[in-house]
């Protein structure tokens, strides 16, 4: 897994997988956060999260698609 995180946009970027871009497609859900799927089985293998921390400080970020849990032991790394 790879993170990056754009303090200035406040956007962070995970790979769970890396894939070439022709293997993938892109979605967003209902909160605007956009899900790298796996072209063949449609598993998540990334996501952006847009205002990450500012969402964070209203509690914990949920993304039914990959779970919230982990995303608050990430916001941890890039505080």
């Amino acid at each position: 897994m790879t993170l990056s995180y754009d303090k200035h946009a406040d956007v962070l970027y995970i790979a769970f997988e890396a894939l070439s871009p022709d293997k993938y497609v892109f979605v967003e859900n209902e909160q605007g956060d956009v899900l790298k799927l796996d072209r063949i089985d449609n598993h998540v293998v990334g996501c952006t999260i847009p205002f990450f921390l500012a969402r964070l400080k209203k509690g914990k970020i949920d993304i039914p698609e990959i779970g919230g849990g982990p995303l608050n032991e990430i916001a941890e790394l890039v505080r």
